[in-house]
């Protein structure tokens, strides 16, 4: 069995990297710096979770956020910022967000939400297959 699909984009390399350490050992952990890195994967990979940076250089995470829905709308995308905005959340969830998490995030509380996204993806494509 192939391990899910988990795509990091966050223009930090240092969050990138933290990422990938957690996560690799149960999804295959593809990353992105920039928009322009991640349309393709996102196109090519068809990750079942994406991790997004709300405040990238040259983007707004929730323009790509909506892009990214448009792509491969099977994908759940979680929005990590280090802006702790109610506002700004509910304005992700709007947008298709599964889910929000302000940075710094506590590992075991991200792990949970990706878990749960996780099984969203897997009900939705066993419900649409049915």
């Amino acid at each position: 069995m192939s391990l899910p699909v988990l795509l990091v984009i966050d223009d930090e390399y240092g969050v990138r990297e933290s990422l990938k350490i957690v996560f690799s050992k149960d999804y295959r952990v593809l990353e992105a710096d920039s928009i322009d890195a991640a349309i393709p994967q996102v196109q090519e990979a068809h990750p079942d979770v994406v991790l997004l940076d709300v405040l990238m250089p040259k983007a707004d995470g929730l323009e790509v956020l909506r892009r990214v829905k448009q792509i491969h709308s099977g994908c759940e995308v979680i929005m990590l910022t280090g802006v702790n905005s109610q506002q700004l959340a509910a304005k992700a969830m709007d947008s298709g967000a599964f889910d929000f998490i302000g940075k710094p995030f506590d590992v075991v509380v991200l792990r949970q939400k990706v878990s749960r996204a996780l099984a969203q993806v897997i009900q939705k494509s066993g419900s649409s297959s049915a």
